[in-house]
């Protein structure tokens, strides 16, 4: 009998929604790919009948049993997918295995979930009467994955998990490895946890789930926490026996740092077991050598060295045990040699007692953060001394100091500085540690007028703590911004500037101190390490500079530009002169020409103090720029003035800047066809400017000149700040909508490589699209996406001369007023720095050779040593030259013939008239 739907239609029979059924799978397995597919039709019609023919709700036997074919069926089908699967990779291993079983299961994983939307109905109607009684129906994706596991994974487990430790250990050897094989191989382990999370709703799946846990439990994680153990075994014993303790912690550290990143991609139930046996590997089982080093700092006195130690057992559980009780017999020991060593007719030196408990205290302040335990030892170990302390002589003590003090420490205190000097230098690091000003000021009082030697050994110790706390200041910045990197070194200096003239009264040897750390702090810092660059210290001093000189919705006023700028005691410090120059004119030239500037009295005030630092000449560039910029303005005024008087009237607001080419950090790149719209403005300046100045030759820069667009396309009415090359470009969209490359390049007589730069940054702001291609070859999307990054991130460009790019007239901004200029990709700031840092190396260069032809101009004959030690005399107020650069330029100048080598004397040199 005919069953008919509620549109009077006949339902489909079983044969055919089962031939339907398979031939959409087949199209999504990849057996075949009817084109019919394309249009979704057959998806449409599939996922009705499914619905329709399962979704009835009849209850009756013809039904079921036709689900129970149909389950069966599926579970077949997958079957034979999973074993060619399983054939096709069954004579691969490692890596190649990994690619293999990652690329089958991405597809398998894909196409089993439109199978499950697909089979919607069918797993309803299963489920929507008695959902107790399928306790094992799944759904048609679990079935998949569930034959996936068991027809291929359980197979296929034990050569996957050899691949996955193999490249597990490669990657904690250092080697670059595809992390996304071990993540995918991991998934397969716990399938039934991952993949049906959130999907399945049956006690069979939550059973599974159950299942697979203890599964990859017992099939990898147990295997993966051997190996680790081996490995780091090994790795440990190796590099101990080459290295010392505190270089085998930064070691460890490194190690379990790169195990942080296994959490990626391991489950997370693997983390906490994986990192207990590292530190069980690392730790616990050298705990011996962490024991004797602390038993060495402390008899060494090297106190600052134990907080490493102690945190370092910390780690583990019961790491501390045999700390405390080295700690305990170290304290009784010191104790006891104390009162051992004290004369019994002079009471007054049981005062050494006292010190050493202090110190004591200081240690389990400092190194152990006041752990209880260890505090406990301190007391106890202290009571036990008085206890046993004949009274007398604490008694005696007391009384002697009351009736004598004055006297006492006026006799005494060159003998206890004599006596204590390891431990005044011990607590004037605690106490520069602790900030105790005070304290300091008192420990310099007694010591200034007595002890010369000391007090240097101190300068020496102030000078490491201020470099030591500099670098830690600027570590813990963790960003490039220029404003806060200025503010910690000048929070750095006003701190200790302020110790050094409250504390030790501005003595001379202690600035000095205070201005060699921040040189070396600033020069050396852990930031311009990490970026191998010695020029970024002056690089962020000059780009703090621009901020705040720059306008910005938050100017500051007249006096706190003022302050802000006269407290810039950082430029003293700065040891490469020469780049923060090239910076900060390239920075001033643009806050000029764009009208950015706060105003021309703070732009003098800086250069006026640069110069009163580094001399006119240093300034002189500078100074010309300003005074090019002053008269640019009267300029334009004499130019509007005349067109005025001419009554010839502009069609747009038109004003330039006329600098010297000499003074100014510009340069042409690249020409291109100035706009029609633009060309009269610039005729017109160009005859009145020659006609003012004849004999003077006017280039214009339209690289670096911008101008204003109003907009009439958009839902909106935009204005567009925009460059000159983007002003060209947008004003062939007045023309048309869309265009070719190749006809853009042809059209602005533009470089295809700038054209392709310029278009890539107005397309990420989504001013304009890429849309295809004009010929017959069609391109996707996501080709045209990819093309698009690569570009973005200064790769080579494979955008050919058919794309088409078409103006977003659905283009939208919360902002009237659009700065595009802005949109500069990553590659133009790359360029502009490696050319900054190019030039300054040049420059160097010449210099340097200019030095060495006047020294020896001068001695016309010096030896190597001689010569090395007069070049930093005078290119030092610029920058420090480096060793390397200086033989460099010496050769050179050899090949040049401006100087030989003496025959027989190689050290010696002979200048070349």
């Amino acid at each position: 009998m005919t069953s008919f739907g509620s549109s009077g239609k006949p339902l489909p029979s079983f044969d055919e929604i089962w031939l339907n059924l398979k031939a959409a799978l087949n199209c999504f397995y990849g057996q075949k790919t009817p084109d019919y597919m394309h249009s979704g039709l057959l998806l449409s019609q599939l996922h009705r009948d499914m619905d329709h023919y399962f979704g009835r709700g009849n209850g009756s036997e013809v039904s079921s049993a036709s689900v129970s074919i149909l389950l069966n069926k599926l579970e077949d089908y997958f079957g034979n997918i999973v074993d060619r699967v399983l054939e096709g990779g069954r004579d691969l291993d490692d890596v190649d295995l990994l690619k293999y079983y990652m690329k089958e299961w991405l597809s398998y994983k894909t196409c089993s979930k439109v199978a499950n939307g697909i089979c919607e109905g069918l797993y309803l109607y299963l489920i929507k009467d008695e959902p107790e009684k399928n306790i094992n129906i799944f759904e048609i994706y679990a079935l998949a994955v569930n034959t996936w596991k068991q027809h291929l994974f359980e197979v296929m487990h034990q050569k996957l998990m050899t691949a996955v430790l193999k490249l597990i250990e490669r990657k904690r050897e250092g080697k670059a490895i595809d992390k996304n094989l071990i993540s995918v191989a991991i998934q397969c382990y716990v399938l039934d946890v991952n993949e049906i999370e959130g999907v399945s709703v049956s006690q069979a799946e939550r059973d599974a789930k159950e299942t697979a846990l203890c599964m990859y439990h017992e099939n990898f994680e147990r295997f993966l926490l051997e190996d680790t153990e081996s490995f780091y075994t090994k790795k440990a014993t190796d590099f101990i026996a080459n290295n010392s303790v505190t270089e085998y912690m930064h070691k460890v550290d490194n190690w379990l740092n790169e195990e942080e990143h296994l959490r990626n991609y391991l489950h997370s139930s693997t983390m906490e077991t994986l990192v207990k046996s590292c530190k069980k590997v690392l730790i616990t089982k050298q705990l011996n050598l962490f024991l004797n080093e602390f038993r060495y700092l402390l008899v060494a006195n090297k106190h600052e060295d134990l907080a490493p130690i102690y945190s370092f057992c910390n780690r583990v559980d019961d790491g501390h045990r045999d700390l405390k009780v080295v700690f305990e017999e170290h304290f009784k020991d010191q104790l006891a040699s104390t009162v051992k060593k004290c004369d019994k007719t002079n009471p007054k030196n049981n005062l050494d007692t006292m010190l050493v408990l202090r110190r004591y205290n200081i240690i389990v302040e400092r190194s152990f953060s006041s752990d209880p335990s260890f505090v406990q030892i301190l007391d106890k170990t202290w009571a036990a001394f008085i206890n046993e302390t004949p009274t007398y002589l604490l008694r005696e003590d007391l009384r002697e100091l009351k009736s004598t003090q004055k006297d006492y420490a006026i006799t005494c205190v060159k003998e206890l500085i004599a006596k204590h000097v390891n431990l005044i230098k011990i607590e004037f690091h605690d106490l520069l540690i602790a900030s105790k000003d005070e304290d300091l000021a008192y420990m310099y009082s007694l010591i200034h007028p007595k002890d010369d030697v000391l007090l240097e050994g101190l300068r020496t110790e102030l000078e490491k703590h201020i470099e030591e706390q500099g670098i830690l200041a600027i570590k813990k910045c963790g960003e490039e911004d220029p404003k806060i990197y200025v503010n910690t070194i000048l929070e750095v200096h006003r701190r200790y500037n302020t110790l050094v003239k409250r504390s030790f009264r501005n003595e001379c040897g202690f600035a000095d101190a205070l201005d060699k750390a921040c040189a070396a702090f600033i020069n050396k810092d852990n930031l311009t390490i990490k970026l191998n660059s010695t020029s970024k210290s002056p690089e962020l001093l000059a780009r703090y500079c621009d901020l705040l000189l720059k306008k910005s919705a938050k100017n500051y006023k007249e006096a706190e530009l003022e302050d802000s700028l006269a407290e810039m005691i950082v430029f003293k410090y700065i040891e490469d002169k020469d780049i923060f120059e090239k910076f900060y004119s390239k920075m001033l030239a643009k806050r000029l020409v764009s009208g950015l500037s706060v105003n021309d009295d703070a732009e003098s005030s800086m250069i006026n103090k640069l110069q009163e630092m580094y001399g006119c000449d240093y300034t002189s560039r500078l100074q010309r720029m300003l005074t090019n910029w002053r008269l640019s303005k009267e300029l334009n005024e004499a130019f509007k003035e005349h067109e005025s008087n001419a009554k010839i009237y502009l069609n747009l607001d038109f004003s330039i800047v006329v600098f010297n080419s000499g003074a100014w950090p510009f340069r042409q790149t690249f020409t291109f066809e100035i706009p029609s719209e633009l060309g009269s403005c610039i005729d017109r300046f160009t005859t009145f400017y020659i006609r003012r100045h004849n004999g003077r030759k006017l280039t214009w820069l339209l690289t670096s000149s911008k101008g204003e667009l109003t907009t009439n396309c958009f839902q909106k009415k935009y204005i567009f700040t925009a460059s000159t090359v983007q002003m060209a470009l947008l004003l062939m969209f007045n023309e048309s909508v869309e265009y070719t490359i190749g006809t853009l390049v042809e059209n602005l007589k533009l470089k295809k490589e700038v054209l392709v730069q310029v278009i890539l940054a107005l397309v990420k702001i989504q001013l304009l699209e890429l849309v295809g291609r004009d010929s017959g070859h069609k391109s996707s999307s996501t080709e045209l996406f990819l093309s698009t990054n690569k570009d973005m991130e200064g790769e080579t460009s494979d955008m050919t001369d058919d794309i088409i790019i078409r103006l977003n007239t659905s283009f939208s901004n919360k902002k009237l007023k659009v700065h595009l200029s802005k949109a500069r990709l990553q590659v133009e700031e790359r360029q502009e720095q490696e050319q900054v840092s190019k030039d300054s190396e040049e420059k160097r260069r010449i210099l340097i050779q200019t030095a060495v032809v006047r020294i020896m101009k001068k001695f016309k004959r010096l030896k190597h040593q001689q010569l090395m030690s007069e070049i930093p005399g005078q290119l030092t107020p610029l920058f420090e030259p480096k060793v390397p650069m200086i033989k460099k330029c010496i050769e050179s100048l050899i090949e040049k013939e401006y100087m030989m080598r003496v025959e027989g004397e190689k050290d010696l040199y002979e200048y070349l008239a």
